[in-house]
């Protein structure tokens, strides 16, 4: 049967306002019966209700600031350099970093980013030093056991801040164990890492820069990030990260993180999610 423009526009509007992308509604709906190409023509040429100017911002890289304080003991990076990491040649591995807050608030969030299912973790700290980094790590290998901790996090590739300056103490489990291996970016070369730089690009259309994040919680977290997880990305074929994850490490690990799928439909990547789950 075949659905009239009007009827797309029921459907696609209420989409684009939640900040799901054309690809995004165009996987999700095959019975559209559209292209890509054509949705972004209709919005351009005013078809719909919704507009272009309605569209969630493309993603950007633009050379970042350095506006947090960077690791001064430059013992920390033997055999830790983006040049040992690249001798490794994996295909794939963990990216961290940090988002941080407005200036009201000291509170930051420690992000993850495994970048073969493109899954998303964040994590909020009320302080961005190596002792709150640390406990994220004890945490996580609390809730998911040492030997899935190694499975997601044996590798991780970081930038050169503060917060990460003290590798060796993240590396070891709290039994004393090798839990995980940390290297380190080259100076000002945030696209090193450009698969976490891509989810904080998410993540910032629900969470502005100049959000405070002083009453955040985690549980705030888990939404957005239940969110990003559940878009269908093109380089994963129009899978999403979270379905990739339940492939690859199953339901037991995706429980101890307490993450879940939302509906396709539900999907929201705007400030709206937030102060609609408050």
């Amino acid at each position: 049967m075949t659905i009239s423009l009007h009827q797309k526009d029921m459907v696609i509007t209420p989409l684009i306002y939640q900040g799901q992308s054309p690809y995004q509604i165009i996987t999700n709906h095959p019975e559209l019966d559209m292209s890509v190409r054509t949705l972004y023509s209709y919005l351009n040429d005013g078809v719909l209700t919704a507009r272009n100017i309605d569209l969630k911002r493309k993603v950007k890289f633009k050379p970042r600031k350095v506006h947090k304080p960077q690791i001064k003991d430059r013992t920390v990076f033997e055999g830790r350099m983006f040049t040992d990491f690249q001798k490794l040649e994996l295909d794939h591995f963990a990216e961290m970093d940090t988002v941080h807050s407005s200036q009201e608030s000291k509170r930051v969030i420690l992000t993850f980013f495994l970048t073969r299912e493109k899954l998303f973790l964040a994590f909020i700290m009320n302080r961005c030093t190596k002792g709150a980094v640390r406990l994220i790590f004890d945490k996580l290998e609390h809730q998911l056991g040492t030997y899935d901790f190694l499975t997601l996090f044996n590798t991780i590739l970081t930038d050169r801040g503060s917060e990460f300056g003290d590798p060796d103490s993240l590396e070891t489990g709290t039994d004393g164990i090798i839990r995980s291996n940390i290297y380190f970016c080259d100076p000002m070369r945030s696209g090193q890492k450009g698969g976490i730089e891509q989810a904080h690009t998410m993540l910032r259309m629900v969470l502005p820069k100049k959000t405070s994040f002083e009453f955040l919680t985690q549980w705030d977290l888990r939404t957005i990030v239940n969110h990003i997880n559940s878009t269908p990305r093109e380089i994963l074929g129009g899978r999403t990260p979270y379905d990739v994850a339940l492939e690859n490490y199953g339901i037991d690990i995706l429980k101890a993180l307490q993450l879940r799928p939302i509906p396709p439909d539900e999907v929201y990547l705007t400030p709206k999610l937030i102060r609609f789950n408050h």
